[in-house]
């Protein structure tokens, strides 16, 4: 793969940090009006509020130079040995799981750079960086090695214990993780329960002393192993209700890997270097994270929201590495007397790898913003005291929440889809030789694919989304109204942006207007796809509102005129199913 500083060797994502994040807002946000966490530093002297920063000048100083370093470590370590690692790949000998030495030398020296835990809360050790940054974090990871991107992102769940822990279990589990001495992974899956946890059948029995003992197995459990030397605390969810009792009866507990079997792990198409686990607890004793009961509506909803953004901001640091990569190789390629990047035909394909990366990642940041807006001041108020009814009922928390739930699927569904895409791309533009192992755009379309499954599965993500969406449109409501504003911050828009708009109501009107549930189903990802293509549309519109002045306002523009002319036409199409829904029947 390119070796070079892969934050500062890509101009676009520059031009994200610098012109197109409103810092500002963010840094409010998460710090507070009054930097409280710069201020309890000064006050206590206390090195893990060392950072906290006592402006927004100096919040966004550590950003830019905590992802110049990140970006250092992802092209001039991590890339350099990503093939060795797909290549070695991982064994399972008696009853443990053994990771290729690059594996663990390249974990040991990520954990030098002090960025680990980068999602973290300062009172556990962490950074305490905004979701917006995680994204950027997540971005430049995911450009070097998928599986490694996984490792980091799953050992930030530490900050769900950093939230709803008690102190011993922050000092415990949560800053162990942040000072990488432990792992994380989420144990939701069961053999025969992936997306439906209501269904959870593993027990967690509470002894007269209060401890608790689990028993049952989980599958598909992604760094349950730890790895290597470094053990793991899986966040494990199980049923302390009775059976059968659905959501209510679930509590999350805090495991460690060395209490429970590892029973083997799963030979993938992709993410080598990434073990996915079965994983056997027989009276495993667990701490519980919270309160029982409140498992699946409060902690695990935290954990998957958290991935999922997670997900949403890997498909554009997978893409962004597929053209780089089939930058490099068109250009040096001659094919009938020229480099292939000279042949329309793979110059469009390049430029569309450019341009879809460009809005996954807006809608990627944009996702994150709203994130910002209102979860540090929801944790804030909890760390108060406060009142759950009374948390529901602030007014940032309840537009901006709302607005997140409908977003963070929206945003999933679509960076995993279209990133696998660019991964597809590559490897065409490649053409024989991408279909070989001897070029990395092979392992990057391997890697892309599980992005559209873990996490939710696209299919889950449109059910999740599709009703918020319709019941969002409505008169009034926060998503049209969220909607209405962005589209009014779009200078002039264009007629591929205003046809998108009818497009996204009258398909709204036509899901709607279907009778058949099962028809409904069947074409949800319809309307899925034009709200999240209109999306992207008038965020690329108002990003060239804001890039006035910028040298590459030319080619920006060009490649938001190109998205918003593929993207009406695809929005076209998905109106025309959806009219015609009768023939979606079986």
């Amino acid at each position: 793969m390119i070796a070079n500083n892969y934050f500062l060797d890509d101009p676009d994502l520059q031009t994200f940090f610098n012109h197109l994040i409103d810092w500002d807002s963010i840094v409010q946000a998460v710090e507070g009006n009054d930097f409280a966490d710069h201020r309890r530093f000064l006050e206590t002297g206390n090195s893990r509020f060392e950072m906290a920063p006592a402006s927004v000048e100096e919040a966004v100083g550590l950003y830019r130079s905590s992802l110049e370093s990140l970006g250092e470590f992802c092209g001039k370590e991590l890339s350099q040995v990503s093939q060795a690692m797909d290549r070695a790949a991982l064994q399972f000998q008696n009853g443990r799981v053994v990771f290729p030495s690059e594996t663990i030398s390249v974990y040991e020296k990520f954990r030098e750079t002090g960025l680990m835990p980068y999602s973290i809360s300062r009172h556990a050790g962490g950074l305490g960086l905004p979701a917006t940054v995680g994204a950027f974090i997540v971005m430049l990871l995911a450009r070097a090695d998928v599986s490694f991107c996984m490792t980091i992102t799953l050992l930030n769940l530490a900050q769900i214990v950093a939230r709803y822990g008690t102190e011993e279990q922050i000092e415990q589990f949560a800053a162990k993780a942040a000072a990488g001495e432990t792992l994380f992974a989420m144990a939701l899956t069961e053999p025969d329960y992936g997306s439906d946890l209501n269904s959870v059948r593993m027990t967690a029995i509470r002894s007269e002393d209060g401890s608790y003992r689990l028993n049952g197995t989980k599958r598909f459990i992604s760094q349950g192993c730890g790895l290597g030397p470094y053990p793991c605390t899986l966040l494990t969810l199980a049923r302390t209700g009775k059976a059968g009792g659905g959501a209510r009866g679930l509590s999350v507990f805090l495991v460690k890997s060395e209490d429970v079997t590892i029973a083997g792990i799963e030979s993938k198409m992709g993410i080598h270097a990434s073990p996915t686990c079965e994983v056997v607890y027989e009276d495993a004793p667990g701490q519980i994270l919270g309160e029982e009961g409140l498992g699946l509506t409060r902690y695990t909803a935290g954990m998957t929201n958290f991935m999922r953004l997670g997900s949403a901001a890997g498909g554009p640091g997978g893409g962004a590495g597929a053209y780089f990569e089939c930058e490099k190789y068109a250009s040096s390629r001659i094919q009938f007397g020229k480099p292939i990047a000279q042949i329309p035909a793979v110059a469009e394909m390049i430029q569309k790898i450019r341009r879809e990366v460009n809005a996954m990642r807006l809608l990627a940041f944009e996702t994150a913003r709203i994130v910002d807006l209102f979860q540090h001041h929801q944790i804030r108020l909890e760390k108060e005291g406060v009142e759950d009814r009374d948390i529901r009922r602030d007014e940032t928390i309840k537009t901006w929440s709302t607005l997140a739930s409908i977003l963070t699927p929206v945003a999933k569904y679509y960076c995993s889809e279209e990133g696998h895409r660019c991964g597809n791309l590559a490897v065409q533009i490649h053409g024989g030789a991408g279909y070989t192992e001897d070029y990395d755009v092979s392992r990057m379309f391997r890697d892309s694919r599980i992005n559209t499954i873990y996490e939710g599965t696209s299919q889950i993500h449109v059910r999740i989304a599709t009703g918020a969406i319709s019941a969002g449109m409505g008169e009034g409501a926060n998503f049209r109204k969220y909607l209405e504003d962005l589209y009014s911050q779009v200078r002039a828009p264009s007629t591929f942006l205003i046809e998108q708009f009818r497009l996204l109501e009258e398909s709204v009107d036509c899901f709607r207007m279907i009778e058949s549930e099962d028809s409904r189903e069947r074409l949800a990802e319809n309307l899925m796809i034009v709200a999240a293509r209109f999306l992207c549309t008038v965020l690329y519109e108002k990003a060239l509102g804001l890039l006035a002045n910028h040298s590459d306002l030319e080619r920006w523009r060009a490649d938001c005129r190109s998205y918003g002319l593929e993207s009406a036409a695809i929005a076209s199409g998905c109106f025309y199913r959806l009219k015609n829904s009768e023939f979606a029947a079986v």
